[in-house]
């Protein structure tokens, strides 16, 4: 028999989940159930689907690399994303049903807008309240050069240097890993190597983005292109000969990540960003330690850097013009690890159905370009020195492969003039400089990283101290771990109100509310002023 509390959770499930309409092709509701390490992944899953046996349930282990990880999906319901508070409420209380140590709703959220929006789009609905001044207008001058970005991050003098050594050319024999919205054919990338990549939303082998306009159709194409594009055409990446693994993973990065690292990738590229997550967490630190390297876009438009790219462990990259200044959409402050550019990148576009005459190449702003232009300077980097020595390098340095790549990228950064680097980390990337740079370079040098509180792994106290004050994130004792992810929707949802005096964005459950001690933290969350 079911009990009044029993009850209670699934009343809670229902209310953060509405039924799924076919038509619209929304994912299913899924929520990350984090285990003890005490408790026995199968019993939980039973439990959970003997609790739920109203719903249409499915419960799988994240992956093979994370069994404490459970990965439950409501098949005939989705997240009612409207309502976050019920969305957190609902995993509150299912972790509180069964002692887990988070229960965490996969929540989409719109603080990465990715696609350059019309002027009306600007003034009302979704994107209203990102600020003024994010997206430019394409730039004429550059039509004669659509080589420009590799050419001011040095990438043509680090081809050579690798030629003049005898070193593998332009990333050869390097796999970057591509979580994204998948890929399409294009002609510009006729001649890419590829190895099989997956699909996690549909769980099969086909990354083909599938381009439907809920997906930001053409994404990952366009992505793909400035890591691996040959130069046959008009996009050349910063790696054309490194080798491409595309994994279609909107949703689900988690375990996207531990499926390249399974696959044996050496480099893995997120051109995406939204709230921490416990399960994400937990496989950047894994592919870490499994000396990958991990990078993601610092973040569009919300001015401030976004998950994952906040996580410590991940090199954030924010974006920068062709005039070496930050577009001014890109989201910058103390986690940017580095800057590359991301205004205005030649990348490959998919012409939308029915419109076979249109362009297949142009201009795209973003952080997800710089990011992905980073990515395959990693590869040169990996492809020029072996990525075997690499990993005896580091280890004989007492590092990962990722903190050795981090210090050396920051270290042989050029810095323009002007330049902040406190909003767009030390400068920009210097490929032909980083492959010439001796491995020792910047050892012992300072911490890359401060503000965040002491215990607060999820880096969400970093972000009430940039948002609210430094002060309010040390004297708040809240839960890092286990609020965070709320906290950290609800920050984002106030610093892109639309106006100064309008009603309150949304509400914070009950349990977070509770638990908020700091008066001038609780002042912000019912206030929607940016």
């Amino acid at each position: 028999m079911t009990s009044q509390a029993d009850a209670g959770v699934v009343a809670l499930v229902q209310a953060a989940t509405v039924p799924r309409t076919e038509s619209e092709d929304p994912l299913p509701a899924r929520f990350a159930l984090e285990l003890r390490p005490d408790q026995d992944p199968v019993a939980i899953a039973a439990a959970v689907v003997e609790l739920l046996a109203g719903l249409r349930t499915r419960i799988t282990a994240l992956s093979d690399l994370d069994a404490r990880v459970l990965v439950l999906d409501l098949v005939d319901r989705t997240l009612a994303a409207a309502r976050p508070a019920a969305c957190f409420a609902a995993g509150y209380a299912v972790a509180e049903r069964f002692g887990l140590i988070t229960a965490e709703p996969d929540l989409p959220t719109g603080f990465f807008p990715e696609q350059v929006p019309s002027r009306g789009a600007l003034l009302s609905g979704p994107l209203a309240g990102f600020p003024p001044g994010c997206w430019v207008d394409p730039e004429p001058a550059l039509e004669s050069t659509p080589e420009w970005a590799i050419d001011r991050m040095k990438v043509p003098a680090a081809w050579a240097v690798s030629k003049q050594d005898g070193q593998p050319p332009r990333g050869q024999g390097v796999i970057v890993a591509q979580p994204d919205t998948g890929i399409t054919a294009h002609v510009e990338l006729d001649g890419v190597t590829f190895v099989p990549g997956f699909d996690v939303i549909d769980d099969d082998s086909d990354p083909t983005d599938p381009l439907s306009e809920s997906g930001n159709p053409g994404h990952g194409t366009g992505t793909a292109s400035v890591v691996v594009s040959p130069d046959s055409h008009i996009v050349t990446g910063s790696a054309p000969g490194a080798t491409l693994m595309p994994i279609r993973a909107i949703e689900s990065v988690a375990r996207a990540i531990d499926l390249a690292v399974q696959a044996g990738a050496h480099v893995v590229t997120m051109s995406l960003g939204g709230i921490p997550a416990a399960s994400l967490h937990r496989a950047i630190q894994r592919a870490v330690q499994a000396d990958l390297i991990v990078l993601a876009a610092a973040g569009n438009c919300v001015r401030v850097v976004v998950w994952p790219a906040r996580y410590d462990e991940c090199i954030a990259v924010a974006a920068t013009n062709s005039a070496d200044q930050p577009w001014p959409g890109t989201s910058r402050g103390g986690p940017v690890d580095i800057s590359a550019p991301g205004q205005n990148v030649y990348r490959a576009v998919v012409p939308p159905s029915g419109s076979p005459d249109a362009d297949t190449v142009g201009q795209g702003q973003g952080t997800s370009f710089a990011v992905a232009l980073t990515a395959g300077v990693a590869a040169l980097w990996l492809a020029h020195h072996g990525r075997s020595a690499v990993v005896e390098a580091a280890h004989a340095r007492g590092e990962t492969v990722q903190a050795m790549f981090r210090r050396l990228l920051r270290a042989t950064a050029y810095r323009p003039t002007p330049w902040d680097p406190t909003a767009m980390g030390p400068g920009i990337v210097d490929a032909h400089a980083l492959l010439a740079a001796h491995f020792d370079l910047g050892l012992g040098g300072a911490a890359l990283r401060t503000g965040a509180p002491t215990g607060d792994p999820s880096k969400v106290g970093s972000l009430v101290a940039e948002v609210v004050d430094p002060s309010a994130a040390s004297a708040d004792a809240l839960d890092w771990h286990r609020f965070g992810p709320e906290l950290a929707n609800a920050l984002l949802q106030r610093i892109t109100a639309p106006v100064p005096g309008s009603p309150p964005v949304g509400s914070v459950s009950s349990e977070l509310a509770r638990s908020i001690r700091d008066q001038r933290l609780r002042e912000v969350l019912t206030d929607s002023r940016p």
